[in-house]
């Protein structure tokens, strides 16, 4: 760190510079996107946009969007010209006029969780489901509900255009990152079943959309990569063949990890697991690679005319809406748009390295962010909250705090991660709390056998499945000093039956051997920071953990917050979750009790 920042970052600083920007969408001729702030209670705003004017605010304070459709929700607005439709956090649907409060769009109250809109032809279509399946639905302008098509797995993704509706679904049993089937069945007759485009068992589908030209276009992983392709309306073609990831695992609906120019080009990001690149594809099937200072880019790229929006960070700035004029050649910066989104000011930070270490027979890679001070320091190895994510190259003032305090932080794209090919994101089946840890501390080892990190003081974190593989690294002899446990999942068994639906499959697709953690195999030290109010990870399970190792007198501290949700979003959760951290690894590395 330099500059006016000098020393160590404050907690509460950090806390509350974690402005976020999602959902972008180019609509009605005018740039959309969801954007929370702390400043203003996390409340997420609909935003938006014209070529030359100043952002504004679309909702008012008091509707926050984002609805629990699939757990995570995702596709929460849709726009006409003088209407936006939002999903609230209570997962319902309200319509926003032009001096008008918001209303709600459909008329009964039914009990469904609402997602996955999508505007197109005059209809408001959406998704809808409960814990017995989901349905596509179209909402219409007095407030009844259409019922178009119904599973008792799950759908997602409805895409209309010129009497043909276009729509995912996949099995009650399966994640959408291993199997999901795109489907298409004439608009608005609805009686007549679904046609399988594109899909099986060994392949996943995502995001469908339909060109300018007439044509569906989607991203699949038929030949191991998350590729675009089309459907020509008789033949299924790729767009643009390469061994990369374009698209991440559809943890949200209404990614869009393409766009369509109105020049002809199409374009998407390439993604390798840590950096993601811009590219464009024109009808002649030649691939250009756009060169900017962007290093992360969020799955939503938006067109308005031949100008390309999206939502893109670097390792010293935070992610923020950019433009990106494709018309210029060579190494450029992209241009952040609107007052006030243009990223975080603060201190200067050193950008990680990309490292890479053998475990087993698989190159793991890393990104390694060192202190000041230089190394050897004490380090912090974090597993991310996957496992089907990934590790973005982007700035992260919770990494920074750490970094700022002396620490080294190596962040893991470990086995299971995404963007490195489906056969790496299914490497983890039957071996969570295996392969990850494994990984994890041949990181670890690595920077120990080569002078980088510190002896006695070597600590491993992470949240949510990310809690899982340090606490499961807790119960191994190995490398570790400590550990630390955010919104941890304990036990995938249990978790698997109180989990929301969407993501039952995923433990016992995952689930192998280490199975729970047990109290009495803990070898280390543990810190466990938990929600009360966390829906995704129980916090009885948790609590269950915390009594058990005070039984049998396992060293460990516990930090329960009141009221909190499985992220830890909130400025003052967050602030005492660095602070509670930072307090145990000082404690230990000063053998304090």
């Amino acid at each position: 760190m330099s500059g006016e920042y000098g020393g160590p970052l404050a907690a509460k600083w950090v806390a509350r510079k974690q402005v976020s920007h999602d959902e972008l969408l180019a609509a009605d001729g005018a740039l959309w996107w969801l954007q929370s702030d702390p400043d203003l209670g996390g409340i997420r705003r609909l935003m938006s946009t014209r070529p030359g004017a100043p952002a504004r605010a679309r909702t008012p304070p008091g509707v926050s969007v984002g609805g629990r459709l699939h757990a995570y929700g995702g596709g929460s607005f849709a726009v006409a010209a003088d209407t936006q439709w939002v999903v609230a956090e209570d997962s319902k649907v309200y319509r926003i006029r032009p001096g008008n409060e918001p209303e709600p769009a459909v008329a009964v109250a039914d009990g469904y969780r609402y997602g996955e809109l999508h505007h197109a032809a005059n209809v408001l279509l959406a998704v809808r489901g409960t814990d017995e399946g989901d349905q596509i639905v179209e909402i219409t302008p007095d407030g009844d509900v259409r019922v178009l098509v119904s599973s008792t797995g799950f759908l997602a993704a409805p895409q209309l255009h010129d009497g043909a509706l276009a729509y995912l679904e996949w099995a009650a049993d399966r994640m959408p990152w291993d199997s999901t089937r795109l489907m298409l069945t004439a608009w608005p007759d609805r009686t007549s079943p679904g046609r399988l485009l594109a899909g099986s068992d060994r392949e996943a589908v995502v995001q469908p959309l339909w060109g300018p030209d007439g044509q569906l276009y989607f991203m699949s992983d038929r030949t191991g990569w998350w590729n675009l392709y089309r459907w020509t309306g008789e033949t299924i073609e790729p767009v643009a063949p390469m061994d990369a990831d374009c698209a991440p695992a559809p943890w949200e609906g209404g990614y869009r990890s393409y766009a369509f120019t109105d020049s002809g080009p199409i374009v998407l990001t390439v993604h390798d697991g840590i950096g993601t690149e811009l590219v464009s594809v024109d009808r002649g099937g030649l691939l250009i690679r756009h060169a900017t200072d962007l290093t992360s880019i969020k799955p939503y790229v938006a067109a308005l005319g031949d100008d390309v929006f999206l939502i893109g960070s670097t390792p010293a700035s935070r992610p923020s809406v950019r433009m990106i004029d494709l018309g210029l050649p060579g190494e450029r910066p992209a241009l952040p748009i609107g007052p006030g989104i243009s990223g975080i000011p603060g201190p200067q930070v050193l950008p990680p390295t990309i490292r890479t270490v053998r475990s087993g027979e698989l190159s793991i890679r890393f990104l390694l962010h060192q202190p000041d001070g230089g190394l050897p320091a004490p380090l912090i190895v974090r597993a991310h909250p996957g496992p089907t994510d990934d590790v973005p190259l982007r700035l992260d003032w919770a990494v920074q705090f750490f970094v700022s305090c002396g620490f080294a932080v190596a962040e893991v794209a470990y086995r299971g991660s995404t963007g490195q090919g489906r056969v790496f994101r299914q490497s983890l089946h039957g071996h969570w709390g295996e392969y990850d840890v494994e990984d994890c501390a041949t990181v670890a080892r690595h920077l120990l056998e080569t002078g980088q990190a510190q002896r006695d003081a070597v600590f491993i974190a992470g949240a949510s499945a990310g809690g899982y593989t340090a606490l499961q690294a807790a119960c191994r002899q190995g490398p570790f000093t400590a550990a630390t446990a955010t919104s941890a999942i304990i036990d995938p068994a249990r978790w698997e039956k109180v989990v929301p639906r969407f993501q039952r499959p995923h433990a016992a697709i995952l689930s192998g051997p280490a199975g729970a953690v047990r109290a009495e195999a803990v070898r280390i030290p543990v810190l466990l920071i938990h929600g009360t109010a966390d829906e995704i990870a129980a916090v009885d399970d948790t609590r269950r953990l915390v009594k058990d190792l005070a039984t049998l007198g396992r060293p460990h501290r516990a930090l329960l917050l009141e009221g909190v949700g499985h992220y830890l979003s909130a400025p003052t959760a967050l602030e005492h979750a660095l602070l509670a951290e930072l307090d145990f690894y000082d404690r230990l590395m000063r053998r304090e009790p």
